[in-house]
């Protein structure tokens, strides 16, 4: 997988990245809170890349006020909750969930969302979605990869078979967490 070091908050925190992802500051507002990319790569960038990915996913990396629940488990759905209140979903599916090395809660979901600039329709979302706990500065980092799914990657996971563009985003997903380092703690002060 072709990726790149990036600094994220200004560098005070560093991950990788797939090669073609443009930081979406460039173009519009970003909240203080958030880091936003999107797969800028043509069609024919993305036939020849070796990561999976198509060309319409989104990175993007939110760190946010620790949630106070009993258990990590119990934040992560707080936070899926909001997630998908804020897309506009009325539920999600849990398709897959593991806890990494680390301790990082990551898992796949899928919803039902309104597609982008047009309420009258609705299309399938998967979102790869990360919980990094940062307890010693109260902080939750949630880091997601928005996927729209196409019809027949619908199907297959109505099969419970692998999206490979899904397995593909996840496996970034993955990777970002593996790779993530808060470099200067003064960011959360």
């Amino acid at each position: 997988m072709s990726t790149c070091t990036t600094q994220l908050y200004g560098g005070a925190i560093t991950t990788v990245l797939p090669l073609g992802f443009m930081d979406v500051s460039m173009l519009r507002e970003v909240p203080d809170t958030q880091e936003v990319f999107v797969n800028s790569r043509t069609p024919q960038e993305c036939a020849h890349a070796e990561d999976g990915l198509a060309e319409n996913e989104s990175i993007i990396i939110d760190l946010l006020q620790m949630v106070e629940a009993p258990s990590d488990d119990e934040a992560l759905n707080v936070h899926i909750e909001d997630v998908t209140s804020l897309n506009g979903g009325d539920a999600w599916d849990t398709v897959k969930k593991e806890t990494q090395p680390d301790g990082t809660i990551t898992c796949i979901l899928t919803e039902s969302v309104h597609k982008w600039g047009k309420q009258d329709m609705r299309e399938t979302l998967a979102i790869c979605l990360a919980l990094k706990r940062m307890k010693d500065v109260e902080t939750d980092a949630l880091i997601s990869i928005n996927v729209p799914l196409k019809a027949e990657e619908v199907e297959l996971l109505s099969k419970t078979e692998e999206v490979k563009r899904l397995t593909a985003s996840y496996d970034v997903l993955k990777n970002i967490v593996k790779e993530f380092k808060v470099l200067d703690k003064s960011l959360f002060a």
